[in-house]
């Protein structure tokens, strides 16, 4: 399958920016702004004890801002409003200074013209421990302004909700963008935070790295290494992006993309008015509430009974279950969407759990479909994912289509 979507790390791949210098100077710039509210070493502790936070979620119903903002000012004894001013004043006015402790990369604006120009996607795959304002000044710093090149996702806390080096935050770019792993490639410098957690999620990858480096040894498998122009020089290649093998799903892969679909599905019906949750785009088609009802019931009533019969049950028959109707039988559209989304977030928690406490050999306990015949316990978590997938495009779909809608 072709590569249709690029995947780039920021820091050291397309600027060049060694995150452990600039990240001191970040927080004595960051903590001197604010220290007519907070005292410097409290400020900067605070936001230390909020990334290592924002590092460690797992939760697909936090984004990676509310758990550092839970820290945070939790710690900071600040007034809140006054705080968040100060904030946004910062990232306006005193951090583009830093635009010293960078330099540029000369490839990373060819690389861009010709992505472009070739028709492929790009996203900006960069750690989302940083707002959106902090990105943007740093890609502009990088010749690769996101106000001149369109890209389809700039990763960052305000709306992701898993950091790197957690395979989860790559499975949740791909959610949003709607990309299957075959199809993108991830371009980054860092083996642990970037080449690694992506090759788990099936995603090919390019690394960044001094020419002769030996790679670490484990399981990713770069398809080459070099500077980013070694890598243009590669992409430009005839027939390189078209011939990579899609790489195997393994349980890990699986139980990221639970995750990641979760959280997409609650941020995509994230800002939706109240009033129009059960409009329909027109008679035939379903509201965001009987999406979200269906998302509970079926997650609550098929999904996690299946996985505990084939756990409790030697190779077990899995019967049809026909949910569609339900809709109309449980009369989704007088019951609450936002409260039926928050009960199916919760329920895919508890399968996540599950999941988290399966041994190898019981990711591969075996089980009789009536539809899909002999299978095994992570094919149809895998078929649970597909199922997600169809309802996000729905859900899409609806907010482009009907959220006008009268119906």
């Amino acid at each position: 399958m072709p590569i249709t979507t690029l995947l780039f790390d920021l820091d050291d791949t397309l600027l060049g920016n060694d995150i452990h210098k600039f990240v001191p100077a970040y927080l004595r710039q960051f903590s001197a702004h604010a220290a007519g509210l907070v005292p410097p070493q409290t400020f900067m502790d605070s936001v230390l004890a909020g990334a290592q936070a924002m590092l460690k979620n797992g939760d697909p119903r936090c984004t990676l801002e509310e758990v550092f903002e839970d820290v945070f000012y939790s710690r900071v004894k600040a007034p809140r409003n006054e705080l968040r001013s100060l904030i946004d004043s910062y990232y306006e006015q005193s951090f583009p200074a830093l635009r010293s402790e960078t330099a540029l990369i000369a490839a990373a604006r060819e690389i861009m013209q010709w992505a472009f120009g070739s028709g492929l996607r790009v996203a900006i795959a960069t750690n989302a421990m940083f707002p959106r304002a902090a990105i943007l000044h740093r890609l502009e710093w990088a010749g690769i302004s996101a106000s001149e090149f369109p890209y389809s996702l700039v990763a960052a806390l305000d709306f992701m909700h898993f950091a790197k080096p957690r395979p989860e935050f790559f499975a949740e770019v791909l959610t949003r963008l709607d990309c299957r792993p075959e199809e993108a490639l991830m371009i980054g410098n860092e083996w642990p935070n970037d080449i690694a957690p992506a090759a788990t999620m099936g995603i090919h990858t390019f690394w960044i790295a001094p020419a002769g480096s030996p790679p670490p040894q484990n399981h990713a498998r770069p398809i080459g290494s070099g500077t980013l122009a070694d890598f243009l020089g590669w992409a430009q290649e005839s027939g390189n992006m078209n011939s990579l093998s899609p790489l195997p799903a393994t349980p890990r892969s699986v139980r990221a993309q639970q995750a990641a679909s979760t959280a997409t599905i609650l941020e995509v019906a994230k800002n939706v008015p109240l009033e129009k949750w059960s409009r329909r785009p027109d008679g035939d088609e379903w509201s965001l509430t009987e999406i979200a009802c269906h998302l509970r019931d079926v997650e609550i009533e098929v999904n996690l009974p299946r996985l505990q019969k084939i756990l409790d049950e030697s190779n077990p028959f899995i019967s049809a279950v026909e949910s569609d109707p339900w809709a109309v039988a449980r009369d989704y559209r007088s019951q609450s969407g936002p409260a039926a989304l928050a009960a199916f977030a919760d329920a895919r928690c508890e399968t996540i759990a599950l999941l988290d406490r399966l041994s190898p050999d019981e990711w591969q306990r075996s089980a009789r479909h009536a539809i899909f015949g002999p299978t095994h316990l992570r094919e149809l978590v895998a078929l649970t994912n597909e199922h997600d997938r169809a309802h996000l495009r729905q859900m899409r779909e609806y907010l482009l289509l009907g959220y006008n809608s009268d119906g």
